[in-house]
């Protein structure tokens, strides 16, 4: 490069001022000028498509893997390419950041399937642009809370049958959390949600005055203490209920410091903790009061109802969800509030016979006004007063109204993914019942084909076609695999009796069968050798799944042949 320059730059100075002579000899050539690495094309194939960039744009990035050396390690020499098995649509997004440096996120394709592109390539998700950060942060939070509830499912026992060797704790903790797995689990389950609603009503009933009691005395007296007896035996009999369900529950948690931690086993401590200690506390008027108190727990009792209802778990769920929106809510009343009463409080501080005769006394009037309830106990009398308690009214409307169409939205979402959960996994069910019952009955009917000598070999050598009659394609493919593994394995497909059962169910007399297996047929010991495979004397039964046919007759004559040729002497050569 600095010889080409150095032959060209006489040329160049002389041309400048006019000094070119007639040169006899052509001009040297000129200098080429070579390209960098830098600015060379990469070509990328991922999956089979090919994309084409400059080095200099991946170089941007030399974080992420294509801008690092490690793709290196995907390089082809063969091809000159560098081959990624992932996903083109999604290396289309890739390759845009790099040249564009906006991230964006496409809506058709799936947030997790695209959190684990960025995370091959060694992108972050905080590159993602404004205009798509909302929308995948709304669909990735989406995504999260559906994959906690379908986990939270199948440890409630929504999710795939438990194994036959569960244990005690595996099957109880199944029943509590999805009573419809056994009938059970469904009676108990109707048990439990009849005596919370007999402990509601006791509870409401019981301060409802007696008309019996009112006659004899001037002074009503409440139901509870008319009939002390029949209360005490209803919450007796509840709390026995209430307190054996929670025992059994904390027995039968896969974690029982989680179960402690629950909001709903506080519920169930808060519902039962009374009874127990007015059994403890002494009756006395010193304590009367603090026992009175606590009797008032036992409306929390009626929250049980939301294991029974999915209604109330989705308004819980609405309300977790809805937190931080909840908390500017009370932020912003309470600053109201304060704001509002002071000012009634000196507006209507000068007028005789006021009721604001305080700040704190004023929040009762600005919380009912502001919440449009309007008693009527407190009204200001001056005209700043009025003004400002408009003022307050309006504010009101406006600060509880904001918030109000984002819970609605957020339990609007959590309802319909509910559904949405709970039709897939009722697809799901019905998918592996289908799949259940044609895996039985192609399998009965292999087995019943094989009986009625429905499968016939024909032609010779190894290489024999099987022939079925009159039968769907699924059911051929199904018995034409079957048939295979039998010549493979050299083992035959039977029932569900292995050999050794059937073998002490089988008679020493002979039996006949439209079969066409070798061992069926009444041949010599030397066709049993000639068969396509000479160890089919040797086979061993397997058993097929979800089976409920017979045993073949065509296993009970091979038994019978083998019996016979074991007691007949072998032949003389």
């Amino acid at each position: 490069m600095a010889a080409g320059l150095a032959t060209w730059l006489p040329f160049a100075r002389a041309a400048a001022v006019g000094w070119l002579p007639l040169a006899q000899q052509p001009l040297p050539p000129a200098p080429g000028v070579k390209t960098s690495r830098g600015d060379e094309v990469l070509v990328v194939n991922v999956s089979g498509r090919r994309f084409e960039t400059w080095k200099n744009t991946l170089d941007r990035y030399p974080d992420t893997l294509l801008g690092s050396s490690e793709k290196e390690f995907f390089y082809d020499a063969d091809s000159g390419e560098y081959f990624f098995d992932r996903d083109p649509d999604m290396f289309r997004h890739v390759l845009n950041f790099y040249r564009t440096g906006r991230l964006h996120c496409p809506r058709q394709e799936c947030i997790q399937a695209f959190d684990e592109e960025l995370a091959f390539y060694g992108l972050v998700p905080e590159l993602v642009g404004d205009c798509c950060l909302e929308e995948y942060r709304d669909r990735k939070k989406e995504n999260a809370e559906r994959l906690a509830e379908d986990e939270e499912a199948e440890q409630a026992g929504d999710g795939p049958a438990l194994p036959a060797g569960s244990s005690l704790r595996q099957r109880l903790w199944r029943a509590f959390e999805n009573p419809h797995t056994s009938t059970a689990a469904l009676v108990f389950y109707y048990v439990t949600g009849f005596f919370i609603a007999v402990s509601v009503i006791a509870n409401v009933v019981e301060t409802i005055p007696c008309r019996g009691a009112a006659r004899r005395s001037s002074r009503e007296q409440p139901c509870g203490e008319r009939f002390p007896q029949a209360f005490f035996c209803m919450d007796t009999a509840c709390v026995l209920i209430f307190t054996g369900e929670y025992l059994l529950r904390l027995f039968a948690a896969p974690s029982r410091c989680r179960f402690l931690r629950s909001v709903m086993s506080l519920i169930d401590v808060v519902a039962i903790l009374p009874y127990y200690i007015g059994l403890l506390v002494p009756k006395n008027d010193d304590v009367s009061g603090a026992f009175v108190t606590l009797r008032v727990f036992r409306v929390f009792r009626i929250f049980k109802f939301s294991r029974h209802s999915q209604g109330l778990r989705i308004l819980g769920y609405t309300l977790k969800s809805c937190a931080s929106e909840l908390g500017f809510l009370l932020f912003s009343l309470t600053m109201a509030i304060i704001i509002f009463a002071t000012v009634m409080f000196y507006a209507e501080k000068g007028t005789n016979k006021t009721n604001f005769t305080s700040i704190p006394a004023a929040f009762w009037y600005t919380i009912v006004t502001m919440t449009t309830l309007g008693y009527g106990d407190m009204v200001p009398s001056t005209i700043a007063g009025k003004i400002f308690g408009s003022i307050c009214s309006l504010s009101g409307v406006l600060v509880i109204a904001l918030p109000v169409p984002v819970i609605v939205s957020n339990f609007s979402r959590i309802y319909h993914q509910n559904q949405r959960a709970d039709k897939r996994r009722a697809q799901q069910k019905v998918r592996l019942a289908r799949i259940r019952l044609a895996k039985s009955g192609t399998t009965n009917a292999f087995l019943q084909y094989k009986q009625n000598g429905g499968l016939e070999d024909s032609g010779s050598g190894e290489e024999q076609a099987l022939c079925v009659r009159n039968r769907s394609a699924f059911e051929q493919q199904h018995h034409h695999l079957l048939h295979c593994l039998e010549k493979t394995t050299c083992h035959e497909f039977t029932d569900e009796l292995t050999f050794s059962e059937a073998l002490g169910a089988v008679s020493p007399g002979g039996r006949t069968s439209r079969s066409t297996s070798v061992s069926s047929q009444p041949m010599g010991h030397g066709s049993l050798l000639s068969s396509c495979c000479p160890r089919r004397a040797k086979r061993r039964a397997i058993r097929l799944a979800n089976s409920t046919a017979s045993v073949s007759r065509g296993s009970m004559q091979e038994l019978d042949m083998l019996a016979g040729l074991r007691r007949s002497p072998a032949p003389q050569r």
